[in-house]
């Protein structure tokens, strides 16, 4: 990729990067906004999953890929915690980091593109190879592929750990109605990704989609995370949180 990966427009008053938007790549904003809420994200991940980076069982992967760093919060973070590491991160927009880690690597890379670059990659080389809410950025007949060329990249007995959002906001107690705001919008959304060829749905297709490409000890966990008000008295978090998504 060439500089214009760091070439900006201002488009409804938030930034987006010129060069996905042109390429109808990654609509999503890049700005200081889009930021903060990546860094919220990563935080309540990190406190769901008891300040755990990954779930995979591997003591210290040594060589580790970050498909889709964002602002760069997982793949610093774990950069930083395994400083013996050899960390590769690849995004379609490369931001600066105010401080990035000397076992750490950074390359602009479309993830629709086949990750076959010899001089970037190396086949059956990773560890773990990481990939989180990359969804908005795939087109809906590469996640196959996709998933295909992550199994060529791992080591043997390397690790794979996906997570995706399923947006589809619903309600426990069944009072959420299919003429609320929130469905409604769940459905122009559904409809808009869909138009752009990507799959709004493509959480509830990882675990086959990894077994179908080869994987073993595929394992997957479904986990709620709730908006809006509670109940006094009703905790989210808890300290005793332990998925059984892997043996």
């Amino acid at each position: 990729m060439s500089s214009e990966e760091h070439v900006k427009i201002f488009v409804h008053e938030r930034y987006f990067q010129k060069y996905s938007v042109d390429r109808r790549i990654y609509c999503v904003p890049v700005d200081e906004d889009e930021e903060n809420r990546l860094e919220t994200q990563h935080q309540i991940l990190l406190k769901y999953f008891n300040d755990r980076l990954f779930l995979a069982p591997v003591d210290y992967p040594e060589r580790v890929l970050d498909c889709g760093y964002g602002q760069g919060h997982w793949v610093v973070q774990f950069a930083e915690e395994y400083d013996e590491s050899e960390v590769l991160g690849i995004d379609i927009f490369t931001p600066n980091l105010p401080e990035q880690p000397e076992n750490l690597e950074l390359s602009g890379y479309n993830l629709n593109d086949r990750l076959n670059d010899a001089g970037l990659f190396e086949r059956n080389a990773y560890d773990l190879i990481h990939s989180r809410f990359v969804g908005p950025g795939i087109k809906s007949n590469r996640w196959e592929s996709y998933i295909q060329d992550m199994r060529r990249l791992l080591k043997p007995g390397g690790w794979v750990q996906m997570m995706e959002y399923y947006p589809n906001i619903q309600s426990d107690s069944g009072l959420l109605s299919d003429q609320s705001a929130l469905t409604r919008w769940w459905t122009t959304y559904a409809n808009a990704m869909e138009r752009s060829n990507r799959d709004p749905r493509i959480g509830q297709r990882l675990q086959p989609l990894l077994t179908g490409a080869g994987l073993r000890n595929v394992h997957g966990a479904r986990i709620s995370l709730p908006i809006g008000a509670w109940p006094s008295g009703i905790s989210f978090f808890s300290s005793s949180f332990n998925p059984r998504i892997y043996p």
